[in-house]
């Protein structure tokens, strides 16, 4: 009989081995499965150690004395004390085989369960922790791909965040495997950190109320205006200077702007549909990046995604900040060369300046107010075991952002880091008259200037690749991802670009050849884009082209759909639906991971990872991004649109002899190009650990002569994720 049983388990081994090998389970699995058996076993209590902690100061007093008293109680039954156990996490979660390691515990069940036990010490309140674990043997890394295990540990509030560190190791707070696991980091919530308002959140509520407050007042001002007086009587007032600073703030006015579908004759048809296309890819990408670094009960499942053929549209996602770059030099190209040709060339010093703050005034007031809200209101939007602060570089660094040189700055030292691709552009922007008067004034001289840049461009992104990511280099988003150089090639393809639209008024004759030329385009454009975005193989020759050769492709649409050979892209992309969400591709670009922040921050267990889940996540987080997007431009960013009237003279040619002056040709130079002058959101493309992120572009209004389109830090962070803060946010 004993052996009929003994033969019966080992066939059942046997099978289930099989069972398992067959989903794809290697052998050093089954070596490490020892190692596996340790984390259900609880290492005893390190009583030296930890009260030599005490004794040295390290760890003070009432830390050491209600720990112990936990430690005293939990053995004595204690309600309290068992439900404080049963809130911290264990290191034998299920899921093992799926790469489930990690266990938050249940964070409710700190913060508001067991501080309500009645047998619960007056003087002891509980805390909630988390504590990265390090020390995982590489082969179990290899075999699982998990670096490090994270556990939600309910310990007495009276302990410091390191206290915990100390007490964690020895064992004394929670339950410590029979592994030699040291903790990593650990990050504490105190309930009553953010009990009360601190006094950045009350200058940041009182500013957004008196925003409110000057909002109702604008709006009712119109509506009086528009209902109790005369038509002369109206035109007065709203000619007036008061008039027109409350028009500015109106809602009613402003709504009205963002929904206008009318796109007057002469405008580039292409561009609305590309910028809000690009914005839900940006929004897409870093739907998958916050996933990446969220714990989830199936990583296994989660890395396997990147082998699917169609995950090239998340890996590839840092085109769409070279196609915002493009958009924003075509634009900047294309007016500025009117605007010299209006002026007979001329370009004074103070158009230069006028130049310069129209810019600025366009994209720093809603820049700078989401930057206040996510510095001074972030830490009380939410509560959960991965949340904390991503704002501590605001406090030090925020200048770096107002001045847009922020793409020079990561780490701790970011604010708001998805923002670099502000710094990029305006830091270009800045470059542009330079080389426009030039290739204004000397084609040929301009011409090769922009090239050799262009080049230049190229090759040190292709060097940058070989001897920063491929070699031994510094971090790679700081010398190479977001580095101005970089990122210069598709801005000169864009300026090129425009440059063409303006010698050639956007018009090709209508003959054989140019159908010839123009299918080869098309063939060429769209290999281009199957060969930069299916093949991403991150070697320094693929580098090299893959943002100017992808800003190429693009270019061609944008081109062929201005002249008339775009066919049914132009009637998708010019579609009058495009035009609202264009105007809030901006904000929606600078709000949306505030809303990714918050929603994984939020999180209270771990998710599961799966395709459809993705879907609805970016779903909802971008109907929420322009949501958000378009309140932020109803408060801020089209008020201070209005109000650049009022403040700076509008820019006009010389002679206005000179210039058109009849109806159509008034709408085309004031009006064809609603469109903003910047480019990208955060783009997040995840190789693997690797996580970048890329950006949005700027809304307009419907009277702007042109606008700008703009496209993530903390040392502590690396709760939820798999690699460190730092690596983080730089890729958002």
């Amino acid at each position: 009989m004993g052996r009929e049983v003994g033969f019966f388990m080992l066939l059942s081994l046997a099978c289930c081995s099989t069972s398992v090998a067959g989903q794809g389970f290697s052998a050093s699995f089954y070596e490490t499965w020892g190692y596996y058996t340790q984390l259900a076993q609880q290492k005893p209590i390190d009583w030296n150690t930890t009260m030599g902690l005490q004794d040295t100061g390290q760890v003070q007093k009432p830390c050491y004395d209600q720990s112990v008293q936990l430690h005293t109680d939990m053995q004595a039954g204690k309600s309290y004390a068992i439900g404080m156990l049963d809130s911290s996490g264990k290191f034998n979660p299920s899921g093992l085989f799926e790469g489930q390691w990690d266990d938050f515990g249940s964070f409710k069940g700190c913060r508001d369960r067991v501080k309500n036990a009645p047998d619960i010490p007056e003087e002891l309140r509980p805390m909630y922790c988390v504590v990265q674990w390090d020390g995982i043997p590489p082969e179990m890394v290899k075999t699982t791909g998990v670096e490090v295990f994270t556990q939600g540990l309910c310990v007495p509030n009276t302990c410091s965040d390191s206290e915990v560190w100390l007490l964690a190791g020895t064992g004394l707070l929670g339950i410590k495997p029979m592994t030699s696991w040291t903790p990593r980091i650990v990050l504490c919530q105190r309930e009553e950190q953010y009990a009360s308002y601190g006094v950045g959140a009350i200058i940041a509520i009182s500013i957004i109320a008196v925003i409110l407050l000057v909002l109702m007042i604008s709006t009712l001002y119109e509506f009086i205006i528009t209902v109790g007086f005369s038509e002369r009587r109206r035109k007065s007032v709203t000619s007036s200077k008061t008039g027109r600073f409350f028009l500015s703030f109106s809602v009613y006015s402003n709504t009205k702007k963002v929904f206008d579908t009318y796109q007057p004759p002469g405008q580039l048809p292409a561009l609305h549909g590309i910028r809000v296309l690009s914005t839900l890819w940006i929004i897409y990408g870093h739907t998958g990046t916050f996933a990446s670094v969220t714990i989830t009960t199936n990583e296994r499942e989660k890395r396997d995604f990147y082998s699917e053929w169609w995950a090239f549209i998340r890996l590839s996602m840092d085109k769409s900040v070279d196609t915002f770059l493009l958009l924003s030099a075509l634009l900047v190209s294309y007016l500025f060369m009117k605007q010299l040709k209006k002026n007979d060339g001329s370009f004074t010093g103070k158009d230069l300046l006028l130049h310069y703050l129209h810019r600025y005034w366009r994209l720093t007031p809603v820049y700078a107010f989401l930057i206040m809200i996510f510095a001074s209101l972030m830490n009380y939007m939410g509560t959960g075991p991965p949340w904390q602060s991503h704002s501590r570089g605001c406090e030090t660094h925020v200048w770096t952002n107002l001045l847009y040189i922020n793409n020079w700055f990561h780490g701790a030292q970011a604010c708001f880091g998805w923002a670099w691709y502000l710094g990029v552009d305006m830091q270009l922007y800045i470059l542009a008259p330079a080389l426009l008067v030039l290739l204004y004034k000397k084609p040929k001289l301009g011409l090769v200037l922009i090239i050799v840049l262009l080049a230049g461009s190229m090759v040190a992104s292709g060097l940058l690749q070989h001897f920063v990511v491929n070699g031994q280099g510094q971090d790679y988003f700081s010398t190479a991802y977001t580095a101005t150089y970089a990122r210069m090639g598709p801005y000169m393809v864009g300026l090129l670009l425009g440059y063409i639209f303006f010698k050639t008024d956007h018009k090709v004759p209508n003959t054989r050849r140019t159908k010839v030329l123009m299918l080869l385009g098309w063939v060429f454009a769209s290999a281009i884009a199957v060969v930069f975005l299916q093949y991403v193989d991150g070697s320094p020759a693929w580098r090299t082209f893959d943002r100017t050769m992808f800003s190429c492709a693009v270019a061609w649409v944008v081109f062929a759909c201005s002249v008339g050979y775009g066919g049914i892209i132009t009637e998708l992309l010019s579609w009058s639906g495009w035009v609202p969400l264009s105007r809030l591709t901006y904000t929606a670009y600078l709000v949306h991971p505030i809303i990714m922040y918050v929603h994984n921050m939020s999180l209270k267990t771990p998710l599961f990872y799966s395709v459809t889940n993705q879907w609805f996540l970016f779903i909802a987080y971008s109907f929420l991004a322009f949501l958000c997007g378009f309140v932020a431009s109803i408060m801020v960013e089209l008020p201070f649109f209005g109000l650049e009237k009022l403040i700076f003279p509008q820019r006009r040619g010389r002679d206005s002899s000179k210039a058109p002056n009849n109806a159509a040709n008034e709408a085309q130079n004031n009006q064809a190009l609603e469109l903003v002058e910047s480019g990208p959101v955060h783009d997040y493309s995840v190789h693997h650990k690797n996580i970048e992120i890329s950006g949005p572009a700027a809304v307009v209004d419907s009277e702007a002569h042109s606008q700008s389109l703009p496209e993530q830090a903390d040392e502590h962070w690396a709760i939820t994720t798999r690699t460190n803060e730092e690596e983080f946010d730089h890729k958002l």
